[in-house]
């Protein structure tokens, strides 16, 4: 989904205006209907900012996949997959498990340096899972977060204290 299509929902989601929007981030409100139409360029500044000051977790998973330069997943829109937790559940189980069914299969011991190109080609399937599998719980966490109106932004502050007391960053 295309940033500034992302901004138009996410605005008519809260009840916002045009106007509301541009208050809040700074802009004109020629540019929010600019961004909104595709006429103009979302601005890197002005996605960060909207993050900063909206708490979306659908808005932000769209933008973070636009800015992020193929590194984080985008929103499920595709016709092949309901948009509803449910369904997101159900896919979001069984993306994990064919990843953690493929990184049972595939060795990681050998140095990559010594791994032939079949024994490469199955890393690289697990990394297609991997993918898959967070593009689902991405989706899940996001639309969890909005339906069930939980910050995923406070959720994280929460874990971070969690996640370092285990080592796991510093």
């Amino acid at each position: 989904m295309k940033p500034g299509q992302a901004l138009k929902e996410m605005r008519n989601g809260l009840g916002l205006t045009q106007d509301a929007v541009a208050n809040d981030l700074n802009i004109s409100k020629q540019s929010v209907s600019h961004y909104e139409s595709g006429r103009r360029t979302f601005q890197e500044d002005v996605a960060r900012e909207s993050l900063n000051t909206y708490d979306d977790p659908v808005y932000a998973l769209s933008i973070i996949s636009e800015f992020s330069g193929g590194y984080t997943a985008p929103k499920i829109n595709g016709k092949a997959l309901e948009w509803h937790r449910l369904s997101l559940e159900e896919f979001a189980i069984r993306e994990v498990n064919e990843a953690v069914s493929i990184l049972n299969q595939v060795s990681l011991i050998k140095s990559p340096n010594e791994t032939n190109e079949e024994e490469k080609e199955r890393v690289a399937e697990a990394i297609d899972e991997i993918l898959d599998a967070e593009m689902a719980l991405s989706n899940l966490k996001a639309i969890l977060g909005k339906e069930y109106m939980i910050s995923i932004k406070e959720r994280v502050k929460r874990r971070k204290p969690v996640w370092k007391s285990r080592g796991w960053i510093e």
